[in-house]
């Protein structure tokens, strides 16, 4: 999952960039900011966490990566490996992209208070090289 992301003031605390709606009460995935770091997130607190404040107005190109093989979730900020983490549960995602919400218990929560533009989904895990390439492919936002 790749998106480009502008917060226009801090959440409380998460903001979802992009999730997808799933067959139980939350999302089997989320692209977010919250409680202090940009965070790829998987069901049962599995977050790949990059912690920083981001500047207000600037946009970022976030991405979110699950590699079923290596048995990890990575995020990418700007390009650039930021972290990893072991994955949660593997949900089927069977629902519609989200795009600005997450959901949770059954509700829609998490709304980002900002811009995303070029959300673009994938269907494998894109390798390291893959992910710089598509962040100079697609361009600084301005």
């Amino acid at each position: 999952m790749s998106a480009w992301a502008a917060l226009d003031a801090l959440p409380g605390n998460y903001a979802t960039v992009v999730s997808q709606d799933g067959r139980r009460r939350e999302n089997p995935f989320y692209l977010q900011y919250g409680q202090g770091a940009f965070a790829f997130s998987t069901p049962g607190g599995n977050r790949a966490r990059y912690a920083t404040t981001p500047e207000l107005g600037r946009w970022y190109h976030l991405v979110g990566v699950r590699d079923a093989v290596r048995n990890e979730i990575r995020l990418y900020v700007d390009g650039a490996l930021a972290a990893t983490a072991v994955p949660g549960p593997a949900d089927v995602s069977t629902g519609p992209l989200a795009v600005g919400r997450a959901r949770w218990g059954g509700g829609n929560v998490d709304f980002w208070n900002g811009s995303v533009d070029q959300v673009r989904a994938f269907d494998r895990a894109l390798s390291s090289e893959e992910v710089a390439a598509l962040h100079t492919a697609e361009g600084r936002k301005p």
